[in-house]
């Protein structure tokens, strides 16, 4: 086998895997955008994510702090 045949059945072979993942080979400016859209919603995912982390830390902590002082009011100073 000559150095251009083994190139060719690679480059066969890494498009046919491609194509079966479901890219599309033969245009592959589509592809690039796909792959830059993805990336960009997977940032955006993130950072949503971590907004929702710190709304509810940012409802949670102050929450616990006012049940801790009522229950501390009720128990030991008894004030309604």
């Amino acid at each position: 086998m000559t150095e251009e045949e083994i190139r060719k059945i690679i480059k066969e072979t890494v498009a046919e895997t491609l194509s079966g993942l479901g890219f599309n080979t033969k245009d592959i400016h589509e592809t690039q955008a796909d792959m830059a859209y993805l990336h960009t919603l997977r940032r955006n995912s993130e950072e949503v994510r971590s907004k929702i982390k710190t709304t509810f830390i940012t409802v949670l902590v102050p929450t616990m702090i006012y049940v801790a002082w009522e229950t501390f009011k009720s128990k030991i100073i008894g004030e309604k």
